[in-house]
């Protein structure tokens, strides 16, 4: 039986995650940040100092300087676990579509789900989705940071679609929650379920359409959103 610590970093509304097979007591980390590092630390020994086996991005992020690689360094890892899409620069350990990772007893499946960046993936384990920044609770990531606005929309339509094929009772485990991302729920899970059901995101099943609702009345873009993105791929 897998365990998931879900840390939501402060007031930022940024969640990092820890995924735990108590049994034989590995884990492994995913989307931590710099400034965050003693979230993690704190969580870990909580958890009886699992063994490191994994330190995991779910993608590039423009919101965070991600703190992966120092995560990898201070286990002796031989990289940052990333799609083999990323244009990162650093040591890595690339992924495809429907690879498996193992954490102990538990499988972490890759879903190379892009449109938010071109090298998102998410991870499914245990009937539990971690979503990163595909799919949220009541709306889905952003399409405007870099690269062809159309591509990505056209990604990311098709990524929902094959996120909407899991079964309903799915946990969603997303990267950002509240009201500080422009988010309307407070919770902190969801279920594909209560998306289909309740994300307008979802609604919206046909492509020229979906456009618009990616392109039209969107927060403005994070501070330094291109800097953070070029230190991210170092």
């Amino acid at each position: 039986m897998v365990h998931i610590s879900q840390l939501i970093l402060g007031d930022t509304g940024c969640v990092s995650y820890v995924v735990v097979c108590k049994k034989k007591r590995e884990c492994a980390i995913i989307d931590s940040f710099e400034g965050f590092e003693e979230d993690i630390h704190e969580e870990l020994k909580r958890l009886g100092f699992p063994i490191v086996k994994y330190v995991i991005d779910t993608h590039t992020h423009a919101d965070r300087k991600s703190a992966s690689s120092y995560f990898a360094g201070e286990n002796g890892l031989d990289g940052v676990v990333k799609s083999e899409m990323t244009k990162y620069k650093g040591k890595k350990i690339n992924t495809k579509d429907g690879d498996i990772l193992k954490i102990g007893n538990a499988e972490l499946e890759v879903l190379y789900t892009p449109g938010h960046t071109y090298d998102h993936n998410c991870y499914l384990v245990e009937g539990n989705l971690l979503s990163g920044d595909c799919l949220f609770i009541g709306d889905v990531g952003r399409i405007d940071l870099g690269g062809d606005p159309r591509e990505k929309t056209e990604m990311l339509y098709n990524s929902l679609r094959k996120l909407e094929k899991l079964p309903g009772e799915t946990k969603v485990y997303p990267n950002h929650v509240g009201a500080v991302h422009a988010i309307d729920s407070e919770d902190t899970f969801s279920t594909i379920s209560k998306e289909m059901k309740n994300n307008e995101a979802l609604q919206v099943k046909d492509i020229k359409k979906f456009y618009t609702y990616m392109t039209d009345g969107w927060p403005a873009k994070p501070d330094s959103w291109e800097e953070i993105i070029a230190y991210n791929l170092k």
